[in-house]
């Protein structure tokens, strides 16, 4: 009994020291993304993030063997790519895909990361800064690609061309006023692809 009871002990220690260590990584993941958000890359540095996730530099340096490290387990954890939710006509599928790139340029890479990749700030994550927004992006065109398949968006759409306007409509709305309006992705739906709305379609029938 007392063997089993030492067992129990020792098993019930194990998995509350895998959770704490798998919440002080995150703790170190979400510090090294706010700061990559907001300044870019070349400002995240392990003594910016022990500051801001409140984890001393010794327990970081024992998870990452420095600062490259950090920001490319940062990035990895936004490298997924979401998929579309089922049942939504052309139109909702379009802008859900808008509101992907506001997420993308907006939360999961920020605007410190889109000027890091303009001015090349660190030549080493350029590549995968620009694969999580290419990854976002890859989802748009599939949305597209099958708006044209079905016929719900002229054949001649230039799928690349369309996914590049878009991501460069949320960049010029937030360059031009700051921020960006939640209704941004209707009108820029209405303009870029004015077939797709729901009250044109039914006008139609």
């Amino acid at each position: 009994m007392v063997g089993e009871a030492g067992t129990e002990t020792a098993a019930v220690a194990s998995r509350r020291a895998v959770k704490e260590r798998a919440a002080t990584d995150a703790r170190i993941v979400k510090a090294a993304l706010e700061i990559l958000r907001l300044h870019g890359p070349h400002r995240v540095t392990v003594e910016a993030v022990a500051a801001l996730s409140g984890v001393a530099k010794t327990t970081i340096y024992r998870r990452y063997a420095n600062r490259e490290e950090i920001l490319q387990a940062a990035l990895d954890s936004k490298l997924a790519s979401p998929c579309v939710p089922e049942g939504l006509c052309a139109y909702d599928r379009v802008k859900w895909t808008l509101e992907l790139i506001r997420r993308g340029l907006a939360d999961d890479v920020g605007m410190g990361s889109v000027g890091a990749i303009l001015t090349d700030q660190e030549p080493d994550f350029t590549e995968s800064i620009r694969e999580i927004i290419n990854a976002r992006s890859e989802v748009v065109a599939d949305v597209l690609r099958a708006a044209v398949d079905s016929g719900a968006v002229r054949r001649d759409l230039d799928v690349d061309t369309a996914v590049s306007m878009l991501v460069g409509a949320y960049l010029g709305a937030y360059l031009r006023h700051g921020e960006v309006g939640e209704s941004w992705a209707d009108e820029v739906v209405h303009i870029v692809c004015p077939e797709l709305e729901p009250d044109t379609n039914a006008s139609r029938s």
